[in-house]
């Protein structure tokens, strides 16, 4: 069996596809649950092999980075085959951890829901997976996160799609990054893109997101299907049958484009990241979503921050975001 080191693990995660890769220990992220009333910690998914957690991120294409519209299918595509190529390189390294290493290690889905535990939750936006793999990848060194909680990475900003691997291997971990990325209300160019204005302050509006981040996900299907049954003659429901949602909806169905992958005009328009003044400022300095009655919130929410005013959702997520210097 080969000597695992931290780096080997690393190595093996890039060969199989990742872009970036960073290490956490588990007992780290089990003494800092981000949200306590829907705990997320290895120790809750493995009493044995919770150890480090390998937290991997494959960018967006930079082309769909360039499309302004929130709702384009190109976008949902391309992000579906991203996660598709994650899941396939988390399942090659736990084959290395287990095969070659002799560590046994669990896949932490990218795009998992716990409806057991948490379905209520998930109807009203939330999505609670095994593991929050934004806060997952911050205490693995990958970045921190920003106003509307996204990760973001010095690399790629937040245009990156995440997984991990839990497993009984002791690894190094990596540093966790505690100078901020984010330029937060000095910025707030996520608030103004959002279409469906979920930015909170150091926050995020699940229930106004989910609509635009999974367009054809549960919800949808749930809401066209009691529009079928709703309809008064069968003439109307054969014409919602054949309609452009239901038509969507198979796709969907085929390929989970437009479930797990949606709406990324906050990742498209954020400044941070190497790539985005190469690639995506001539096209996506301009907002079309912008109005004045974000720019108003927005304006009220760097007022609150000059003024030193205590703000919730800073001093809940203070960890992860980062200590300004």
């Amino acid at each position: 069996m080969e000597h695992l080191t931290s780096a080997l693990v690393k190595a093996k995660a890039k060969e199989f596809g990742a872009d970036l890769v960073g290490i956490a220990a588990g007992k780290v992220l089990d003494a800092h649950p981000p949200d306590p009333k829907h705990a997320q910690t290895p120790s809750l998914v493995s009493q044995r092999d919770n150890k480090s957690v390998i937290v991997m991120a494959k960018r967006h294409l930079t082309g769909t980075a360039r499309l302004q519209d929130w709702n384009e299918r190109h976008k949902q595509y391309a992000a579906e085959l991203i996660l598709s190529q994650l899941e396939e390189a988390s399942l090659k390294l736990v084959y290395f951890l287990e095969d070659q290493a002799g560590y046994p290690a669990l896949i932490i889905p990218p795009v998992h829901t716990d409806a057991t535990r948490n379905y209520r939750a998930y109807m009203e936006g939330g999505t609670y997976g095994a593991l929050s793999l934004v806060h997952a990848a911050v205490e693995a060194g990958l970045g921190t996160l920003g106003l509307n909680l996204m990760l973001l990475t010095p690399e790629y900003g937040p245009r990156v799609i995440l997984t991990a691997v839990l497993t009984s291997a002791e690894l190094e971990p990596d540093q966790r990054l505690t100078k901020p990325l984010c330029l937060g209300e000095e910025c707030g160019r996520c608030l103004m893109a959002c279409p469906g204005d979920a930015i909170l302050h150091w926050g995020l509006d699940k229930k106004k997101c989910a609509p635009y981040a999974s367009p054809y996900g549960f919800s949808h299907v749930v809401s066209h299907v009691g529009n079928v049954l709703r309809a008064s003659t069968v003439d109307e429901q054969m014409a919602l049958l054949r309609s452009g949602d239901s038509f969507n909806l198979w796709q969907t169905l085929l390929r989970g484009v437009g479930a797990y992958t949606g709406c990324t005009r906050c990742v498209d328009v954020c400044p941070v990241g190497q790539d985005y003044a190469r690639y995506l400022q001539d096209i996506q300095e301009d907002i079309p979503e912008a109005t004045p009655e974000k720019a108003a919130r927005l304006t009220e929410m760097r007022r609150q921050q000059a003024a030193g005013e205590t703000i919730e959702g800073l001093e809940r997520s203070r960890r992860w975001i980062g200590e300004k210097e």
